[in-house]
């Protein structure tokens, strides 16, 4: 009766060490969530994903998003130069920029009215405009979104930097993309 213990003691914790695991990555194979990846066969920087959806309404079921995570920072009344990951969400309708704090956290509606938004890229001349935050997502003027895929597809380092006006907790959130290449291919999948 002892050995039969102890054996069921040793194979629960062999099966305990052996199916939890987490699995490595080898120097072959990329994580799917990560910007600072460099490997020759690497992914690109868009994809096309669906909204998940029970309502059976396919309408407008698909969108663009962004393959790898992109990270920032944000400041306000407290944290300076905390951490900050953005999700592209753009459809056939609309064009969002989905705010994370802390990586997680997003940013919803609150007593501002406006985003300013600044782009900088090293092949065009700065972009100014404004969004709004109407649900936990900046949603951008089709003109403005339109500016913004003309400065993707023209490639190399862009830097967006975005203020509120909030009166109660204003905040700034800066991030940039190197490379967004293949944004207008992943956009015409929309419409195949």
């Amino acid at each position: 009766m002892k050995k039969l213990v102890i054996f069921l003691i040793i194979s629960a914790m062999i099966a305990a060490c052996g199916s939890k695991q987490p699995k490595t990555i080898s120097t072959g194979q990329a994580k799917s969530d990560s910007a600072s990846t460099s490997l020759p066969n690497e992914p690109v920087m868009w994809k096309v994903s669906s909204y998940a959806s029970n309502l059976g309404n396919n309408r407008n079921s698909a969108y663009v998003t962004n393959s790898f995570s992109i990270w920032g920072t944000f400041t306000n009344k407290a944290n300076d130069k905390a951490e900050l990951k953005v999700k592209f969400v753009v459809d056939k309708e609309t064009f969002c920029i989905k705010l994370l704090e802390f990586g997680t956290k997003a940013v919803k509606k609150g007593d501002e009215n406006q985003y300013k938004i600044s782009i900088k890229s090293n092949h065009s001349e700065p972009i100014e405009f404004s969004a709004k935050n109407v649900s936990d997502r900046l949603f951008i003027k089709s003109i403005d979104s339109q500016k913004i895929i003309d400065c993707f597809a023209k490639g190399g380092l862009i830097s967006f930097y975005l203020v509120t006006d909030s009166k109660t907790d204003p905040a700034i959130y800066a991030f940039t993309i190197d490379h967004p290449d293949g944004f207008d291919k992943a956009i015409k999948k929309l419409y195949e």
